[in-house]
């Protein structure tokens, strides 16, 4: 019985890779050479990087989703056509992810000119803000861009959510919110260890940080550590995973 389960398996698995193609392409951004772009088949779960010139493969067939995310750029969504498989070499172009600034109060104080008796003058505490011009004060948190998209296509009535969710664009949206929280995530877990720490601790090269970032990124307690804000915790986290990622590298084809 056991037997014939292992044949099932690898007759499904050899159909899908018989129906799989290669999506490949160039991804053209600022600095890409620098950076590296984790690119994964939402639908079947395979994942890859792209080289120093922006070149990428990766095995998808129609119907599947491939995801572009970076810490740098924003997420792009590739919906695969059978006419996406049949051309070559196709252009992907990531947008720098763009922060907001954050909101300034304008001083009342009035400034004559003359540094040295400005600098003696100056009150540092009243200043000028929404509220004492009788204008709206915003008290909600500021949303992301992914949280935008998504609150502009859900507030489109009944008949453009309606619409959305048929052409599949609502699912799209969300999947971009995951990703770009995944990609804040990742940026904060990074931010939280030394300089360096990966080259001369964890003994991982350059060019592979990325990757071995969005490998521990997946897996259970990574949000939950990187919540803790302690460098010490995120640190020994890396140095439980580093051993599994290097393994992992190894037997990947």
């Amino acid at each position: 019985m056991q037997k014939n389960y292992f044949i099932i398996i690898f007759f499904l698995v050899g159909l899908f890779y018989s129906n799989a193609q290669e999506f490949s392409g160039t991804i053209v951004a600022d600095s890409i050479a620098e950076i590296q772009v984790n690119i994964v088949n939402y639908n079947n779960g395979l994942g890859t990087v792209n080289s120093k010139s922006g070149k990428f493969s990766i095995p998808a067939k129609v119907g599947d989703k491939v995801i572009f995310s970076s810490v740098k750029y924003e997420p792009y969504t590739v919906e695969i056509t059978q006419k996406i498989l049949e051309k070559e070499n196709h252009q992907i172009i990531l947008f720098l992810m763009v922060n907001e600034l954050e909101e300034v109060n304008i001083s009342s104080l009035t400034l004559t000119g003359d540094l040295l008796a400005d600098a003696n003058n100056m009150d540092l505490e009243p200043s000028l803000s929404a509220r004492d011009l009788g204008l709206p004060v915003r008290t909600a948190p500021r949303l992301t861009v992914e949280e935008r998209r998504l609150y502009t296509a859900a507030s489109g009535g009944p008949v453009g959510v309606l619409i959305d969710v048929l052409s599949g664009r609502m699912e799209m949206l969300k999947r971009q919110k995951e990703y770009a929280d995944l990609e804040q995530l990742i940026a904060k877990s990074e931010s939280l260890v030394p300089n360096n720490f990966f080259e001369e601790t964890l003994n991982i090269n350059p060019t592979w940080i990325d990757d071995f970032l969005y490998f521990c990124s997946q897996q259970e307690n990574f949000k939950s550590t990187v919540n803790k804000n302690d460098a010490f915790v995120m640190i020994e986290f890396f140095q439980q995973q580093v051993t599994a990622y290097h393994k992992f590298k190894n037997e990947s084809p």
